[in-house]
């Protein structure tokens, strides 16, 4: 568990290998007026803990995890340390991304024999709502800070490249490549804070 002083903005949450698995981390540089947070252990056991995602509101941590035999979602309290579990199926389940409210999460899922993204809600016990369906992978989203978009990967046309899902569209006219970048490696797109640029 994290001291309420270690939850003020500025928090990194990363994932670590750790010779044979790969567990979670919390670290916090120092800030003006106090001393910070150094690399404090999150998550331990004989599993990997991957793709953290703080919440909006910083108390909690999406992330994935193989601790049960499976890639599913799960969900640290970060001021109490309990771990509860988000998804329980057999697919593979990642890359959690949450929407500015908290309410919603976007994530990858290996489905149908492709990767797909899907949105689940935070505060209903639901089905999750499939955002892509494509021969293509999609995978990696990013909510934007405004909240009615997501950004991707894709290879729609043949290797990744960062794609746009605009979530007030239809599906036909959804979906816009930003990139467009024949023959370059393009990975893991995150927005800057006033949703304006994408690095």
């Amino acid at each position: 568990p994290l001291s309420a002083q270690s939850l003020a903005p500025g928090l990194i949450v990363l994932a670590l290998d750790e010779g044979s698995n790969t567990h979670l981390f919390a670290y916090q540089p120092q800030a003006a007026g106090s001393s910070g947070l150094p690399l404090s252990r999150l998550t331990t056991g004989p599993w990997d803990d991957i793709t953290p995602a703080i919440s909006p509101d910083g108390k909690s941590v999406a992330f994935a995890s193989n601790r049960n035999g499976y890639w599913d979602l799960y969900l640290l309290d970060l001021s109490g340390g309990q771990v509860s579990r988000l998804t329980d199926t057999t697919e593979y389940e990642a890359a959690p991304s949450w929407s500015p409210d908290g309410l919603w999460l976007a994530y990858e899922t290996y489905r149908d024999e492709n990767l797909e993204i899907l949105i689940r809600s935070m505060t209903e016990a639901s089905e999750p709502i499939r955002l892509t369906i494509n021969p293509a992978a999609d995978h990696s989203p990013a909510w934007s800070p405004g909240g009615r978009m997501i950004a991707c990967l894709s290879d729609r046309r043949g290797e990744n490249e960062i794609w746009l899902a605009d979530l007030d569209k239809n599906d036909a006219e959804r979906y816009q490549n930003l990139s467009n970048n024949p023959g370059g490696k393009d990975s893991r797109p995150d927005w800057s804070p006033d949703g304006s640029k994408l690095a």
